[in-house]
């Protein structure tokens, strides 16, 4: 089988699907690396952005290595110490050269993976500082930067004024990081590594070892053209183009869209400037490279598995002990396998001391998962995802060795959880925080409803006699027929769910509600444990009181369900607090499955 990957948008696949072969696990010095082998003598090191906007470029910097290695340039990318599957935690990180070190590590592994003649550096965002500062101090044969951090004080200073910017979504200061360090959204930087960055400066008495550069630019972004003018007054003249799509590509993880245009003309500079020998081609897949890392408590192993090897994942196991019954991590909304502010990785660890392994995947298109070939449109909310979960199944009651498999998920991760348990006898339990649905509706287009969330009447109605919506109604920024086709849109599913006792198969809300409580009944008479939690006052909950009433009546049948609610968290349980509430009912949940 032939896969393929594309430049997705959330609707639909690009015409020009470009055969690859996935990247190769590796791990070095404690980091975890993924590495697309390449025919051609040119190599190139990638070096990614940190936190919210590493969770956005994922996908596409693993696009850009596979473009690159079709295109006959090897390439490594890698998570930098105490990030992504990488060894150790972020908050604990005590030494102010660590990530530099990293690099540095980095670059003697991509050299010993393929011995090119040439290296090309590419850095996005913290990695384009990385990138900068590693060109000052060695011989390099090329540099990309794409929208860099030109300093690093500055840029830690946008990062508390993101986080507290985003607080009434992201419910953390900046301060809720270890002291002297800092905490953006549900990431964390210790004080050596903020001290690090703080050291970063591409502007003052920087020179980069070598004249071939090219500045991807930010559209009226001040910083990138002071960092062209003073590289041209250093006597470098980079080439530059602009960052076309940047804005749909890092605004949203789950919403963002490859910057297809982009890499193509990243890939096409580094071809023109290092061209690999005429019709260089991809090298063999490689198998057979070191994949695990040892910690205190666990051994982790990344790997690759399912058709072709088209999945990704992480699998930990106890040091000690290993109890019958494996973990199973899918992903939320389009986050990559460690999770919001690395909730997955630290979730995986932990239940690791208590002697369970797990596997944290990534499914078909998110991360560093291929797509199934033909696949287009939307990933989420898909039955398709029910294929990636088998997948992952079957390999974990396989070569995985677990003889009782539970699965955790959150928000759109809690609903695939949710149905896959129900469709999969193999399942022993089923860990759901804030899914958003329990059934989908058919008729509803996921990308509008990713974009758009249904609100309730209630919330309407206030905005009805808010006056800051009828100014944003009287200016002409909100169109009255769309207001009101969305308080007619809420009264009708009103009327319907208040009807559907009477008109029953006539009524949609009535169809949906037996879907619901068919998944419900099919769990609990195979005698599988439910556990449902939600941060309160989360829109989920919107949906309990949906199909269940207000008081959540229409649960009592299910003995097997139980339902929790965490204060003072958000949808993504980013406060520390909150995450640690959560990790303590998922161990004990584990713990009634061993």
């Amino acid at each position: 089988m032939e896969l393929s990957h594309a430049s997705f948008s959330n609707a639909q696949a690009s015409p020009d699907a470009v055969a690859v072969q996935p990247a190769a696990p590796v791990t070095f010095e404690g980091l975890a690396g993924y590495f697309h082998a390449a025919a051609g003598k040119t190599a190139v090191l990638l070096l990614s952005p940190w936190g919210y906007e590493e969770l956005c470029s994922r996908k596409t910097f693993r696009i850009l290595g596979e473009t690159l290695a079709a295109a006959g340039f090897p390439c490594l990318r890698f998570d930098y110490p105490g990030t992504g599957h990488s060894f150790g935690d972020s908050a604990a990180i005590d030494d102010d050269h660590a990530w530099r070190n990293g690099i540095r590590r980095a670059l003697a592994e991509l050299r010993a993976l393929c011995n090119p003649a040439r290296i090309v550096v590419m850095g996005q965002g913290i990695g384009g500082a990385f990138a900068g500062d590693l060109a000052r101090d060695n011989e390099i044969d090329g540099l990309v930067l794409l929208a860099p951090v030109a300093q690093g004080r500055a840029y830690l200073r946008e990062l508390a004024a993101w986080t507290a910017m985003t607080k009434p979504t992201f419910l953390v200061d900046a301060s809720d990081g270890p002291e002297g360090g800092l905490m953006a959204g549900g990431f964390v930087l210790s004080a050596a590594t903020a001290n690090e960055f703080r050291a970063l400066n591409l502007v003052k008495d920087w020179k980069p070892r070598t004249d071939k550069i090219l500045l991807v630019e930010r559209p009226d972004h001040p910083s990138d053209a002071k960092l062209a003018d003073g590289l041209s007054a250093n006597g470098l003249t980079p080439d530059r183009i602009p960052f076309a799509g940047y804005l749909d590509y890092i605004s949203d993880p789950t919403l963002s869209i490859v910057p297809a245009g982009t890499v193509d003309r990243i890939v096409s500079w580094t071809a023109a400037n290092f061209g690999p020998p005429q019709g260089a081609r991809p090298a063999a897949a490689v198998s057979d490279l070191p994949s695990a890392l040892k910690g205190e408590n666990y051994e982790q192993t990344l790997l690759r598995f399912g058709p072709e090897r088209m999945f990704f994942g992480a699998l930990t196991t106890p040091a000690g002990k290993r109890e019958k019954t494996a973990v199973l991590f899918v992903n939320s909304g389009q986050d990559h396998s460690a999770g919001w502010g690395r909730m997955t990785v630290d979730f995986a660890r932990a239940l690791a001391g208590d002697g369970f392994a797990s596997l944290r995947m990534d499914m078909a298109g998110i991360g560093e998962s291929l797509h199934w070939p033909g696949q287009t449109g939307q990933v989420l909310y898909s039955d398709r995802q029910l294929e990636d979960v088998k997948a992952a199944i079957d390999w974990l009651a396989g070569e995985g060795g677990a003889q009782k498999i539970m699965l955790f998920g959150r928000c759109s991760g809690a609903y695939l959880a949710f149905v896959a348990a129900v469709a999969d006898p193999r399942i022993a339990g089923a860990f759901i925080l804030n899914p958003r649905r329990l059934v989908w509706d058919p008729d509803e287009d996921v990308d509008k409803a990713i974009r758009e969330p249904i609100q309730t009447l209630d919330t309407y109605r206030r905005k009805m006699v808010d006056r800051k919506q009828f100014a944003r109604v009287l200016s002409g920024e909100l169109s009255p027929a769309v207001a009101a086709s969305k308080v007619l849109r809420a009264a009708t599913r009103v009327a319907d769910r208040k009807l559907a006792p009477v008109l029953r198969g006539f009524s949609k809300h009535h169809r949906l509600a037996s879907v619901v409580h068919q998944r419900l009944r099919t769990l609990r008479d195979r005698g599988v444990p439910l556990t449902m939690v939600f941060s309160e006052g989360d829109r989920g909950v919107l949906e309990l009181k949906t199909w269940f009433g207000d008081d959540f009546g229409g649960l009592s049948p299910y003995r097997n369900t139980e339902l929790f609610f965490i204060a003072d968290a958000d949808h993504n349980l980013t406060p520390p607090a909150a995450r640690a509430e959560l990790l303590g009912r998922l161990r004990t949940f584990a713990a009634r499955l061993a």
